[in-house]
């Protein structure tokens, strides 16, 4: 008899493991530890079983429309009182993307954004050190746009072979304004870098791109303006 049971276990736990699977492959079947499967924490922005004290469903709510967050935009006064300034603090809640829009909104940031930031060695270096990680693969390290994205190493061509322009032969014909909105939002191939940094930080890497492009300037970073008007 302890022989027959014994012989019999593979074939109940072959079982039991094949009971716990299902076809379909977003039911799991049957749970062997729940309390694992399903969190009792709430999730960000999904509806809950239990309902909050003020009656709705939702952990956390998404934050009103046009609005921005606590301490999002520097407490230094004149950047506040400075509409071209500021505007690159806003600029999400008076800009469009779409790609309908794209060149008339490119053209109206040339008008209404100005560099906030102070021309300094502090932010030209971090701007150097967020281009290695976030632009070089498609630009290069010297902004010539040979990154190895576009061109290998050991010669020929890479993955994408839209090969983006030198920033000597680029940024001097353009404003601050449009590189801002360009490296916001995005331009033809290059996906927009607004989520993945943040205002200081797009104006810290648009410091060193001017650099890589010759252009230099201490008024507020207005380095494009001065390329335009043969001063340095």
């Amino acid at each position: 008899m302890r022989n027959q049971i014994i012989k019999l276990i593979p074939v109940v736990a072959l079982a039991l493991i094949l009971a716990s699977c299902g076809r379909d492959p977003k039911t799991p079947g049957r749970i062997y530890m729940p309390d694992m499967t399903y969190s009792n924490s709430y999730k960000a922005y999904v509806a809950s079983d239990v309902p909050t004290p003020e009656g709705n469903l939702m952990s956390a709510r998404y934050p009103a429309a046009n609005t921005i967050p606590y301490g999002y935009i520097p407490e230094d006064s004149s950047i506040r009182t400075n509409p071209e300034y500021l505007m690159s603090f806003v600029a999400k809640n008076h800009y469009s993307h779409a790609a309908e829009k794209y060149q008339e909104e490119y053209d109206r940031a040339a008008k209404e954004i100005k560099d906030p930031l102070p021309y300094t060695d502090e932010n030209k270096a971090e701007g150097k050190r967020l281009y290695n990680i976030n632009c070089t693969p498609c630009h290069g390290p010297a902004g010539e746009g040979n990154g190895q994205l576009i061109e290998l190493p050991g010669g020929g061509d890479g993955p994408y072979t839209s090969r983006p322009p030198s920033y000597k032969t680029r940024l001097p014909q353009i404003k601050d304004g449009n590189i801002f909105y360009s490296v916001s939002y995005g331009r033809n191939m290059m996906g927009g870098y607004g989520f993945q940094l943040n205002v200081k930080e797009r104006w810290q890497v648009i410091h060193y791109i001017k650099s890589l492009a010759g252009i230099s300037g201490d008024d507020n970073g207005a380095g494009a303006v001065a390329a335009e008007t043969g001063k340095k």
